[in-house]
């Protein structure tokens, strides 16, 4: 029932890691994932060489969850508000899942200037909401889980020039990026009636790291390999319900990724400090400096 597979090696990977962990993995069913977004979700085309729900699936399973069955959706350059209005995009909801079971989770990301003054806000709230209930229809109990983008990078053209669109550098972008986002997520939560939307922090964790230019695969735009496992494991914290990333195993995922594991701390001390904080703010998460890797809990 594995749907959406164009990785071979982030597969075999995935099963390796699966394999190492058959005991926990025995005791819980997979989790069914629909992904909507576009390169900032696929991640390929612009500076990495795994998307990021290929990359969340070797988390899960280096972790010890069984193999996550998931669909990616996502087109690059589109905007939710795409996805939503694009029938062929609808009909994955029922068509890329078996006959008489629901997806758990929908990750929704929407375009990245979308949430802020140069994008459309309200669209936003609204093509959030819209994508959630059109996945509710066949899923009543599915969680949404809203991916939180980031902001360009210094020395973007965002930043520059006799009328730059953020003056505030990418500090002014993160903090409307932000704040679309919670507003997209409240509006979901404020229409059902309860605490159901997750919110996905992967941008403030970009931002309590400083925007480094590592983070960057294409110049100021787009994800690196750091960058697309950072918002990977801010997404897997979200979705498992697991705020503490830095006890899991990474290996598998860092070889794939070609990555240190001198990353892989420095990267899950930033998603464990996000996760931790339910409602993070700019000032929040400043003073927050890096976690300390000591006295962490080991998975069973």
């Amino acid at each position: 029932m594995l749907r959406n597979i164009n990785c071979k090696t982030v597969m075999t990977l995935a099963l390796f890691a699966a394999a190492q962990f058959g005991v926990r993995a025995s005791a819980e069913d997979p989790k069914d994932i629909l992904w909507y977004g576009n390169s900032f979700t696929l991640a390929t085309c612009c500076g990495s060489s795994v998307s990021v729900p290929n990359t969340f699936r070797v988390i899960a399973a280096s972790a010890g969850h069984p193999l996550p069955r998931m669909y990616d959706a996502s087109m690059n350059g589109q905007s939710l508000q795409w996805h939503l209005t694009t029938p062929a995009q609808l009909a994955n909801i029922t068509t890329r899942i078996t006959a008489g079971e629901t997806w758990d989770n929908v990750v929704l990301q929407d375009f990245s200037t979308m949430p802020t003054h140069i994008g459309n806000l309200a669209q936003h709230i609204s093509s959030t909401l819209g994508m959630y209930q059109a996945v509710a229809a066949h899923s009543p109990d599915v969680v949404p889980v809203l991916y939180e983008t980031w902001a360009r990078g210094y020395g973007n053209a965002f930043y520059t020039g006799v009328s730059p669109s953020f003056p505030g550098g990418p500090t002014q972008m993160q903090q409307e990026l932000r704040d679309g986002y919670h507003l997209s997520t409240n509006n979901i939560n404020s229409t059902v009636g309860n605490e159901l939307a997750k919110l996905a922090p992967a941008g403030d964790a970009w931002e309590l790291a400083n925007f480094p230019a590592n983070f960057y695969g294409d110049g100021s735009y787009h994800a690196s390999n750091r960058g697309t496992l950072l918002n990977a494991l801010v997404l897997y914290g979200t979705i498992y319900d697991d705020p503490t990333t830095s006890d899991i195993d990474l290996t598998t995922v860092l070889n794939g990724l070609q990555l240190s594991a001198s990353d892989g701390q420095y990267l899950t001390s930033l998603a464990d400090a996000v996760l931790a904080v339910p409602e993070p703010s700019a000032v929040i998460l400043l003073s927050f400096g890096l976690v300390a890797f000591a006295g962490r809990r080991r998975r069973v």
